[in-house]
């Protein structure tokens, strides 16, 4: 019997969330489940799917007041653009500012939230004091009696034994990946198909370690180019170019931006690399093995080592420069054999299954 479906989210930016979000969207939608995205923020980079609704709730007051009274007011414009509609089978909260708002919100009950990132590591991290006192109390009263879904077993761990939250029910559903939809991408032009290059893909902030990428690829023997697939703030961007003419690489590295459509340049890598300090889960590991090029990644809390098992785990390496370098070294040397094993269990039709059994 078809379902109804909502998504709720805080925008829809060029972020793995947010395609995670519309991917399992777009195949439940096909799959003639009503499905529908309330969107909070007036941003959006990926196109929505067929058949998928688009639910705006953007909160338009000036910018200089947005913070006071935040979380209850845009509970309310949630509220208010929902009004009038059949209830739903299944309520989904992605993103730890969505969860805040979905929980202040007549939804609060019914939904459930996903995390999908370690949120120790994201809310917490260089916090001391009163100050960390009080984003756990947010955290533990954001997650304290709700019906949870964590991205990887370990960011499930994370919540409950280093956040102390104690959630009604906790299931771990991993990221879906359309396989047929990623491959049929990757089969476009690449301004780098037949050159040797490894890839980065992801956005230039402080969790993704793009100086530890840098410093890896420095020192390490691979003598090819490193492609970044990414962007950033100004400063951010700015950084990453400064570290890149520190080591003097200025000639082997590329930096080209956000791409719509990384896979590409994923396809035609001698490797993806993945220099994070954290992770929920690690999309551009699964994405990169569809694509059929080996992945390298830091054994970082959480997901990496749930992703890369097997043969797969010589790309794993401890987080330092030397070790990732070393791990780039082996797996450039002796690229692991890529089985369908290795990520069916992500595809989308399956994950999708799994958050209708929620319903």
């Amino acid at each position: 019997m078809p379902k109804r479906v909502l998504f709720v989210i805080d925008g829809l930016a060029g972020g793995g969330a947010e395609k995670i979000v519309l991917t399992l969207a777009g195949e439940m939608a096909r799959c003639g489940h009503e499905t529908a995205i309330a969107s909070l923020r007036d941003e959006r980079v990926y196109a929505i799917p067929g058949g998928v609704s688009l639910i705006p709730c953007y909160d338009t007051s000036p910018r200089r007041l947005r913070k006071i009274g935040e979380v209850a007011r845009r509970a309310r414009l949630l509220d208010e653009a929902l009004a009038g509609l059949p209830s739903w089978d299944l309520v989904v909260s992605t993103l730890f500012t969505t969860d805040r708002i979905v929980q202040s919100s007549d939804l609060a009950e019914d939904a459930w939230y996903r995390v999908p990132n370690t949120l120790s590591a994201e809310q917490l991290k260089r916090v001391t004091g009163v100050k960390r006192a009080r984003r756990l109390v947010r955290l533990r009263r954001t997650y304290n009696g709700r019906k949870v879904i964590a991205i990887s077993a370990g960011v499930g761990r994370d919540l409950v034994d280093v956040v102390g939250a104690r959630p009604l029910r906790l299931e771990v559903i991993h990221n879906p990946f359309d396989v047929a939809e990623i491959r049929r991408l990757a089969a476009e032009s690449c301004p780098f198909e037949g050159k040797d290059y490894l890839v980065s893909v992801g956005r230039f902030t402080r969790q993704k370690r793009h100086d530890r990428l840098l410093g890896a690829f420095a020192r390490n023997e691979y003598g090819g180019r490193l492609v970044l697939v990414g962007t950033g703030t100004g400063e951010q961007t700015r950084q990453v170019a400064a570290r890149v003419r520190e080591l003097g690489l200025s000639g082997r590295v590329d930096l080209v931006g956000f791409h719509k459509n990384p896979y590409p340049f994923m396809k035609h890598a001698r490797a993806l690399v993945l220099s994070s300090d954290f992770e929920g889960f690690g999309n551009v590991l699964v994405e990169a093995l569809i694509c059929g090029t080996p992945a390298v990644s830091t054994r970082c809390p959480h997901g990496p080592d749930e992703i890369l098992t097997g043969a797969l785990s010589v790309g794993l390496a401890d987080l330092t420069e030397e070790a990732l370098g070393e791990a780039i070294d082996r797996v450039v040397r002796d690229p692991p054999e890529i089985r369908l094993e290795h990520y069916e269990r992500f595809a989308v039709a399956t994950i999708a299954d799994r958050y209708l059994g929620l319903a």
